[in-house]
């Protein structure tokens, strides 16, 4: 049921992304309420590891310059997949890091040079189902 709800709203999230280099909150917060009524955990539980994993994202974005919507969205993304082991997150950063790089490398082979905006959500969303796929 989480891989279906990850590929329907990557589909959606990932085409407004592309198009605008936005993720509209109010998708963001769609998503957001059906991963809590999808989740199987506690609201203590979820708000503690989605508000640790927004504000890495914030510290990211200021470092890397990723935008909020990304920030949110894989504040989103995280509790959803719900892992507490440390192996567990690691692999996912590492399909998130895979996917990016492979999105980076299709825009500079594409576009020439790296200067464009590069939407992020495609990759957080392959990186996501190929965890899970993998599990």
């Amino acid at each position: 049921m989480v891989l279906t709800l990850l590929i329907v709203f990557g589909v959606i999230i990932s085409r407004i992304d592309i198009r605008t280099h936005r993720i509209p909150n109010r998708v963001l917060i769609f998503f957001f309420l059906l991963t809590i009524a999808m989740c199987n955990h506690d609201l203590s539980r979820f708000a503690r590891i989605s508000g640790i994993s927004f504000l890495f994202g914030v510290l990211f974005s200021t470092i890397m310059h990723v935008g909020m919507g990304d920030v949110k969205l894989i504040s989103i993304l995280i509790p959803l997949i719900g892992r507490d082991h440390i192996l567990d997150v690691t692999l996912l950063l590492i399909c998130i890091s895979v996917t990016s790089i492979v999105a980076t490398a299709i825009t500079v082979l594409k576009k020439g040079t790296i200067s464009v905006t590069i939407p992020w959500a495609p990759s957080l969303f392959a990186a996501s189902i190929l965890y899970l796929a993998t599990q």
